[in-house]
């Protein structure tokens, strides 16, 4: 891959597709907060136009990071900052390289510095002072075989306490029946090596049905499964890719070589990370 191409969001130097089918190995709840209709649930799930439900991509996106933060903090927790080590690092690391005389009027030098003082995930996946590179769309149900169908399950607050049920807190919830399938589509675009292996290896437990989106996981609620996935990758090196890929055919099945390559990449990452973001 092309070195400006780590910095640069102007030029497309190569993509990685992922589609397939995400089912519903247990009812899921993508909740839409309380409602305020008097014959409908305490709380119901989120719709879309059509009232059919829906998982957003940024519950989807959210599910990968946090997994792989939790991860890679263990390796190392530089590398996976959370939400208050973030606006830290805004502050005391980034902010002062935009006002760097000498870099705040090139923006090529100042990528480059940015570059070198975020994390992996921050990299692959956005943070403040960076664009991700990591784009999912929302996991729309699969209508041909969507009839209408929800569950309403009942709750009970507890009080800790007494360890019984408190006066007054019973209400009811909405749920997405197991079995049902939603599409699934990610793209991911100019990433280095050890990205495509972070991103390969992120998707892994959703293949196994050890992923859960949604509320009330500790219930056993949001398990799914990511069926028959499609693994997409081009790179694009001169005219024909670009035509390719403008016309909906570029792309090959990603090989098993391709997939070793970029986990052992990934590996390096985490084990130097410095490694990866020296020119």
């Amino acid at each position: 891959m092309a070195t400006e191409s780590r910095y640069s969001f102007a030029t497309l130097h190569n993509c990685l597709r992922v589609t397939g089918t995400l089912v519903a190995q247990t009812a899921l709840r993508i909740g839409a907060g309380r409602s305020s209709e008097v014959t409908g649930t305490d709380l119901p799930v989120l719709r879309d136009a059509r009232g059919r439900p829906l998982i957003p991509g940024a519950s989807i996106k959210g599910t990968l990071r946090s997994r792989l933060e939790a991860l890679v903090r263990v390796v190392n927790e530089q590398e996976a900052l959370d939400l208050s080590d973030l606006e830290m690092w805004q502050r005391t690391q980034i902010m002062p390289l935009k006002e760097d005389p000498e870099l705040k009027h090139d923006d090529r030098a100042l990528s480059r510095a940015i570059w070198q003082h975020s994390s992996l995930i921050d990299l692959t996946f956005g943070a403040q002072w960076t664009a991700s590179r990591v784009f999912v769309r929302d996991a729309l149900v699969d209508s041909s075989l969507w009839f209408g169908q929800y569950e309403v399950r009942n709750g009970v607050g507890i009080d800790r306490d007494t360890e019984t049920a408190s006066d007054g807190l019973l209400y009811d919830y909405e749920v997405v029946p197991a079995g049902t399938r939603f599409t699934f589509a990610l793209v991911a675009e100019n990433m280095a090596d050890w990205q495509l292996g972070m991103l390969v290896l992120s998707l892994a437990p959703w293949v196994q049905g050890e992923a859960q989106v949604g509320g009330f996981r500790s219930r056993g609620l949001g398990y799914v499964c990511l069926e028959e996935p499609s693994y997409s990758f081009t790179r694009v090196t001169n005219a024909a890719d670009v035509i390719n890929l403008l016309d909906g055919a570029g792309g090959s099945p990603m090989t098993e070589a391709q997939r070793t390559a970029w986990i052992a990449a990934f590996k390096v990452a985490l084990e130097d990370p410095q490694s990866v973001k020296e020119l």
